[in-house]
């Protein structure tokens, strides 16, 4: 709240400090009766989304302006009926999005009602809003008096606004008066509205209401009172929810580069908006040093990975890299990359984040190379830069960029290929906050195919159907823990785990952390076996009972691989039955010998050049191929 006066405010009320700012001594009420102006400013961050998305519209569209869209648009209405809203102003939360499928609005007005609507108090008033909308021989008044005040609703009172002409149209109040109603309302003083209230019951009767009709409205109106909305408010915030809907379903790759450049304070919430693209089927395009801008942008049909979103890059050395390659064209190789940015403020902990995050792989040299060579190359640079500095003559000013390629030290690589995947997708989410290269869980899909874990989205889902203390299994990779001490000084956990699309936190209780905290590392993946814990204020989460660690299919493959011999019996060793299952055991090509029983013939034949690795998954196959009673293992 800003207090603005004619004169100094210390004219009119004492002044004090808090935090380096100007502040009031006297609260909002006080400041009120002082009869001084009060305005509340409201900074929405969806204002700076639509500003940004509009501007990368006009890259390809110069003439689109947003104030020119229309409010009548069929196709936008129809988005926010479909339950597609995430990332919508004011509509994205399940149960917005329930009422929005239930309403299926087609103006401006429809959506102002359900923003003023869904909230405590008029929030019951949705279902009767929402049956009178679409079977309209079930609206009724409680008076003939309010009909012309809330036909446009329905019958159902959504607006301050409104409670002022009821008060002003049926209990004969001016509006100076109902506007003292309304502030009363707005300021949450309903003991200042039921002193109304033998006033407006009066005046009701004396316009020809019934008493026990007048009871029941100002009832209904004191109820509505303490969350009434002001339909300026929600006409304003409606525009806002419509635009940003508008842009989402026509514009959607630039509408997201701007949603997701306006939480880079929050890699959780790009990691959950760039998922969202997934499942859109935009894709998002890694960072690149030679593509990537500041923010997120929009390439070709794509999105690509804003550099800023990379964590312990700073802003300028950013700005650095985009303008210099803006001027002088793409970087060639990471030493062309060191030379050109050598008088900025690059340094070892802005590269290694680069490298980890991938931002370099367009160069064709592998992670693990530029890690072990990245230090000793900028140093190289910076001695270049220093003698530059120190007045010494740089020949290189006298060349061109053509003639400079070749004469820089060129840097040499060690053939240490790259990191194990597992590395590579690991220093991805630390910089970046979710895995591009793919899921840290894709190599342990042998493993999970077993445990046949419930995938976190189906979970998390705001159409999941749950129950409390509901059995669930669940796997996923640790990607946070927190250590708690309960009254009786035990140890507990809160663990946070995410799979492919999904996070969700596990309640570790502490018999259950005594038995298992040895898995409970970050980085590790862990199957969980516990029970659903629900609440309306905060997502899903999981009480744990068995927690064990998750095998990677290398480890997978060796714990189950078997010692010994496989014998299959065929009907005859030169049926086509016999090819098909040598083909495909030379896919598994291990120390184990296989031998072949020919029915017909009575024999055992061992084919040439055929040895397999022995595990279940491989018996299992061959059984379904030729029946249990013809696949034998023996040790």
């Amino acid at each position: 709240g800003v207090v603005i006066t004619d004169k100094p405010l210390c004219d009119y009320l004492p002044l004090a400090t808090n935090g380096g700012a100007v502040v009031t001594q006297y609260d909002m009420d006080t400041v009120a009766k002082l009869g001084l102006l009060k305005f509340d400013f409201l900074a929405l961050r969806y204002l700076t989304i639509i500003s940004d998305t509009e501007k990368l519209i006009q890259k390809h569209t110069p003439s689109f302006n947003i104030e020119m869209i229309p409010l009548d648009d069929k196709d936008t209405y129809r988005f926010i009926s479909s339950g597609k809203t995430e990332g919508v102003f004011q509509l994205e939360s399940g149960g917005m999005k329930q009422t929005l499928m239930r309403l299926q609005p087609e103006s401006i007005d429809d959506i102002i009602a359900c923003i003023a609507l869904y909230r405590p108090g008029p929030m019951d008033s949705i279902p009767t809003y929402i049956e009178r909308r679409h079977d309209k021989s079930k609206i009724s008044y409680k008076t003939p008096l309010v009909e012309p005040i809330l036909k446009s609703t329905y019958g159902c009172i959504v607006y301050q606004e409104q409670v002022m002409q009821i008060f002003s149209r049926v209990a004969g109040y001016s509006y100076g008066r109902a506007d003292i109603v309304r502030r009363a309302m707005s300021k949450k003083k309903v003991d200042e509205l039921l002193r109304e209230r033998d006033i407006f019951i009066k005046g009701a009767i004396s316009n020809g209401v019934e008493e026990s009709v007048a009871t029941e409205l100002f009832d209904e109106m004191e109820s509505f009172a303490k969350y009434a909305f002001n339909k300026s408010h929600a006409a304003a915030y409606a525009v806002i929810s419509y635009r940003t809907a508008y842009l989402k379903s026509k514009y959607p790759n630039e509408y997201y580069a701007s949603l997701i450049t306006s939480v880079l304070g929050s890699m959780e919430k790009v990691s959950e908006y760039i998922e969202e693209c997934s499942r859109l089927g935009i894709k998002v395009l890694p960072p690149d040093v030679n593509f990537s801008d500041v923010n997120f942008s929009v390439e070709d049909k794509s999105i690509r990975f804003g550099l800023l979103a990379l964590k312990n890059v700073g802003r300028s050395f950013i700005g650095a890299i985009v303008e210099e390659r803006r001027q002088n064209g793409k970087y060639l190789d990471f030493d062309d990359f060191l030379y050109r940015l050598k008088g900025t403020d690059i340094n070892k902990r802005q590269l290694e984040s680069l490298i980890k995050a991938g931002a370099f792989d367009s160069f064709g040299k592998t992670r693990y190379q530029l890690m072990n060579v990245f230090e000793s190359a900028l140093d190289g640079v910076q001695k270049i830069s220093k003698s530059t500095q120190s007045g010494q003559l740089d020949i290189m000013q006298f060349f061109t960029s053509e003639e400079i390629e070749g004469t820089i030290p060129k840097t040499v690589y060690p053939d240490v290929g790259e990191y194990p995947i597992k590395d590579k997708l690991l220093y991805e989410k630390e910089i970046l906050g979710l895995c591009f290269s793919g899921h840290i869980l894709e190599s342990y899909k042998n493993h999970l195919n077993d445990l046949k874990p419930r995938s976190l989205n189906s979970i998390l889902s705001p159409d999941a159907d749950l129950r409390e203390r509901e059995s669930v299994s669940v796997a996923g990779l640790i990607t946070a823990k927190s250590i708690k001490k309960t009254k009786n000084n035990e140890t507990m956990a809160f663990v946070k785990i995410s799979d492919s699309c999904a996070e969700i936190e596990i309640v570790v209780f502490p018999k259950t952390f005594l038995k298992y905290s040895q898995h409970l590392q970050p980085n590790n993946v862990i199957f969980v076996d516990g029970q659903l814990s629900l609440s309306d204020e905060q997502p899903p989460k999981i009480i744990s009972s068995i927690i064990e660690p998750v095998m990677s299919d290398e480890q997978y493959v060796k714990k189950s691989t078997r010692a010994g011999r496989l014998y299959l019996k065929v009907q005859s060793i030169d049926a086509p039955i016999v090819s098909e299952i040598i083909d495909l055991l030379k896919e598994f090509s291990g120390e184990n010998e296989i031998i072949f029983y020919d029915i017909s013939t009575k024999k055992y034949i061992k084919p040439n050049g055929v040895k397999i690795s022995i595990n279940d998954n491989i018996i299992s196959a061959l059984k379904m191929i030729l029946g249990s009673e013809a696949v034998v293992y023996k040790d």
